[in-house]
């Protein structure tokens, strides 16, 4: 078995703490140096941003659209168009290349 002499050993600990002052002497250096971060959007970014803030600010339901078909089914006006209906859950159900 080889075993490590003393003077070995204190060469190893002499480079592993020299590392250790390199390298937090290189943090310090490039920390001193940073500038703050900085964010640039494209326009399409900041029109999207813009039409975000538009439908945020619409309400999520449609009151006037409620109250008509609320009035129209209290009046017994409202009629189902049962083939659109079915229409609709085929064409839900069905894979693409069916339709």
């Amino acid at each position: 078995m080889i075993t490590l002499g003393q003077g070995v050993k204190s060469v190893v600990k002499a480079y592993s703490d020299q590392n250790k002052i390199g390298k937090n002497d290189k943090v310090e250096k490039t920390a001193s140096k940073q500038q703050p971060d900085e964010v640039v959007l494209s326009s399409q970014a900041q029109e999207f941003g813009q039409y975000l803030q538009k439908i945020k600010a619409m309400p999520e339901v449609r009151e006037e659209v409620v109250k008509e078909l609320a009035d129209k089914i209290a009046s017994g006006n409202y009629q189902v168009d049962s083939q659109a209906v079915a229409e609709k859950i085929l064409g839900y159900s069905l894979p693409t290349n069916w339709r």
